[in-house]
């Protein structure tokens, strides 16, 4: 998930979009109701949708620099992993033994707080811990976005198992099956049509449109400007014409985040000289938000909405250089095992 040297707006992107998260979820925690015209779970959404499809993208051009399956994985553990180990750690030791109801021995050795280390399996999530926020309007709730956790390490191993099949040594055979994956969603999964979320096959869809802008990177460089004019009117009608929202967003979003990632801004070049602390916000957002609450119940929703999102900015920077920064170092060791596959041809 590394990015490339030179500046570009996709930590910016990201901080945006964890950021969006906890806009999102703010609303459920504080239980206020959003404006009428403003959907908020759709702000959350597309907060998801960044964070794939940049990863997508990035975690793609990782593979296609270095084709070879162990450090290809071992890369996304160290990226992935140590964050949410501390996470955990945190969730439990500190904001659990500090807001739960039960006496902190018991909360240590409840079997649910014992299973909440489950969520380090990176397989499923498990958000609650007893006893915790019981004033809350979402009490026991702990850290909720840890269920995309597991997506996006499903993710990483499908592109390592589509790399191994030699998929990517061919730039059609890479476009067809990522074609063919999208078209599936969106004929099949498709909540435009089903009525149905189904945020297992729809967020995978952003990050397969992200790494197939990976590989054909020059050509979608050389002419994205042009083909942002002709993809956003297309958008346009069907969400605002068919009501087609998610079709719409899947058309257009993609494209237009590695568009706008991908600018060279000299000028905010100074945002990336503190680090990454996206990935912190994203997972001491909720824990953060939920302590705000539990302290200040009867703070207003902005004050309490900035307070969450700067502490949150705080802890992120914190797993930046004190967590995840170190753990990346450990990618020198990367193991060597298997044979360098070509590249797309």
């Amino acid at each position: 998930m590394s990015t490339p040297h030179r500046s570009n707006l996709f930590d910016l992107l990201r901080i945006a979009a964890a950021s969006a998260v906890i806009f999102s979820h703010h609303f459920h925690i504080t239980r206020t109701s959003p404006p009428s015209w403003l959907h908020s779970n759709m702000v959350g959404g597309v907060a998801v949708m960044t964070f794939f499809t940049i990863s997508g993208y990035l975690v793609t051009q990782s593979w296609l620099r270095q084709p070879q399956v162990m450090p290809f994985l071992f890369k996304r553990f160290l990226r992935i992993w140590p964050g949410v180990l501390v996470a955990v750690l945190s969730n439990v030791f500190l904001f659990g033994v500090v807001f739960t109801s039960l006496p902190a021995a018991d909360f240590l050795v409840h079997p649910e707080t014992l299973g909440y280390f489950r969520n380090l399996l990176l397989i499923k999530d498990y958000p609650n811990l007893p006893g915790v926020f019981e004033n809350n309007p979402l009490k026991h709730l702990m850290n909720g976005p840890l269920w995309t956790i597991p997506m996006e390490s499903l993710c990483y191993l499908v592109l390592a198992g589509v790399g191994l099949l030699g998929v990517f040594r061919s730039r059609a055979i890479a476009c067809v099956a990522g074609l063919a994956y999208i078209a599936f969603f969106l004929t099949a999964r498709n909540a435009d049509l089903t009525g149905e979320m189904r945020h297992w096959f729809e967020y995978p869809a952003y990050f397969t449109y992200g790494a197939l802008i990976a590989v054909f990177r020059q050509e979608f460089h050389a002419c994205a400007g042009r083909l942002l004019l002709v993809l956003a009117p297309l958008a346009a009608l069907l969400f605002f014409g068919l009501h087609l929202e998610h079709s719409a967003g899947l058309l257009l979003l993609p494209p237009l985040l590695i568009f706008l990632g991908s600018l060279n801004v000299p000028s905010l070049a100074f945002l990336q000289r503190g680090g990454d602390p996206s990935y912190g916000i994203y997972l001491y957002g909720c824990p953060v938000q939920q302590s705000v609450y539990a302290v200040f119940p009867d703070m207003p929703f902005i004050p309490s909405l900035l307070l969450s999102i700067a502490l949150a900015a705080v802890a992120g920077y914190a797993s930046w250089h004190w967590v995840e920064s170190p753990a990346l170092r450990f990618k020198r060791f990367s193991p060597r095992m298997g044979a360098r596959l070509p590249g797309p041809a």
